[in-house]
């Protein structure tokens, strides 16, 4: 072998390794990106087998999946909610009579649907917890804050008054999760497998089963927010 030989085919032995770690560095980056998602769904699972069975109320248990479907999606938009939401209905299709992937389909529709709702407006909230002096976007937007010694009992009162509208959305939003995807599984399954859709009794079940859920909401909802987000910054992953 010549020694130009030689020089290309450690160069080209140089290239291939360096496009195989930046290969192994990306997957490693996929992996501890999705991680966080990946221990909330085995959590919800094991919570929805082991636990939820015991608190059923009148033969209905809350339905922890659909709980944290809903989270993932308001916290990070529908292309995760819808995510998850697969993921999610794909386990809990191992433990329903429903034909297999009538549930991870129902879910995926309902984390796409969740994760498009607005959300809070940021300047709303700064302009909740700023000073009369501070210079944020609503300050300087325009917006009024009180002077004086009353500036801070009128911070404390609208972050009461976000926190109260935080746990009712995060109450109401559980309990529409998991009516919508009770519902829109049991359709799903009557198109595809030809299942009956539930009677009066088994709508009732339904709304037993959003009312017993919705108390998961913040909870489930707070855990979720607290996961790291991922290292681009998006709320999809």
């Amino acid at each position: 072998m010549t020694v130009p030989a030689a020089v290309r085919h450690w160069e080209r032995s140089i290239v291939c390794r360096a496009g195989l770690d930046r290969l192994v560095r990306d997957r490693v980056a996929g992996v501890r990106r999705h991680a966080p998602l990946g221990a909330a769904l085995l959590t919800a699972l094991m919570l929805h087998v082991a636990v939820a069975p015991h608190l059923a109320v009148r033969g209905a248990a809350p339905e922890v999946m659909l709980v944290a479907v809903a989270g993932v999606a308001v916290s990070r938009g529908p292309r995760a909610g819808a995510a998850f939401g697969f993921a999610a209905g794909f386990g809990a299709d191992l433990f329903l009579a429903t034909p297999l992937g009538t549930a991870a389909l129902g879910y995926t529709l309902v984390g796409h649907a969740l994760g498009r709702r607005s959300r809070p407006s940021a300047a709303r909230m700064a302009a909740a917890l700023c000073r009369p002096d501070s210079p944020c976007f609503a300050c300087r937007a325009g917006r009024k804050h009180a002077a004086g010694p009353a500036v801070e009992p009128v911070r404390l009162r609208r972050r009461a008054a976000n926190r109260r509208a935080a746990l009712r959305q995060a109450v109401l939003l559980a309990g529409v999760a998991v009516a919508a995807g009770r519902i829109v599984t049991a359709a799903v399954a009557m198109a595809l497998a030809g299942v009956p859709f539930p009677d009066t009794a088994g709508l009732r079940r339904v709304a037993i089963a959003a009312i017993v859920s919705a108390p998961l909401g913040p909870p489930a909802f707070a855990a979720i927010r607290r996961l790291p987000a991922p290292p681009s910054g998006g709320r999809s992953p």
